[in-house]
């Protein structure tokens, strides 16, 4: 069965996903070569918030799978605070921003969830490597 444009996830949405995932990386990588951490929950949390990526192609399953992985990040980022996985915060509402980031249902909101999401992945990076 082939999925027509219409009743995929929006490029917007799939765009927040990634940089959900990505936007954490970037300090953390810098973060150990200082030894702080080990990267290795880092990638695996990043793999996890990635999730919603493979349901590209059902959108209630995308809602779904954002608003489940955002649940099961948050209390991890604080559990494992000590190995640096206090970065992936923003991450979690990024995810929740991708959700409603759609402009074929509601223009105007979806654009400034997407400048919402955009704003915090450039400015977490650059506030935490500014130090």
């Amino acid at each position: 069965m082939q999925a027509t444009a219409r009743n995929r996830v929006h490029p917007w949405q799939f765009g927040l996903v990634v940089l959900a995932a990505v936007t954490p990386l970037v300090p953390l990588i810098a973060w150990s070569s200082q030894g702080y951490f080990t990267l290795t929950p880092a990638l695996v949390t990043a793999g996890v918030i990635a999730i919603p990526l493979l349901l590209h192609a059902r959108p209630s399953g995308f809602g779904w799978s954002v608003g489940l992985v955002s649940a099961l990040v948050l209390p991890w980022c604080f559990v494992g605070a000590m190995a640096g996985m206090f970065l992936f915060i923003p991450s979690v509402l990024q995810l929740l921003l991708a959700a409603g980031a759609d402009p074929r249902q509601r223009p105007t909101t979806a654009k400034l969830m997407a400048g919402a999401g955009l704003l915090l992945s450039a400015t977490v990076p650059a506030f935490v490597l500014s130090e």
